[in-house]
């Protein structure tokens, strides 16, 4: 039997890191990443009770700056899953 990690398409990297996540129908909430990987990331919903949808669009920013004056882009991203602690997305690539 194959396990999950041995199924991923993406190496995961643990690392915490907090990030605003932004949905079109509710006020952005700040969240943290648990880990990270080329395709995704899984974000600890640290008690926000409502969730993003299974198959909706959000959009993550880096909160915290990176380094200097700039500001962190803006990442469009597919919620794929929701985990124990929150949800796991997929970064779109898709144009809007």
């Amino acid at each position: 039997m194959i396990n999950n990690n041995e199924r991923r398409q993406h190496p995961r990297l643990p690392v915490e890191v907090r990030v605003e996540l932004h949905r079109s129908d509710r006020s952005m909430c700040v969240v943290w990443t648990n880990d990270l990987s080329n395709g995704g990331l899984s974000l600890k919903m640290n008690g926000q009770g409502d969730w993003p949808p299974v198959g909706s669009r959000v959009r993550i920013r880096v909160s915290d700056p990176l380094g200097g004056d700039d500001v962190s882009p803006m990442v469009d991203a597919i919620v794929v899953r929701h985990t124990e602690a929150g949800i796991a997305v997929r970064f779109d690539e898709t144009p809007s």
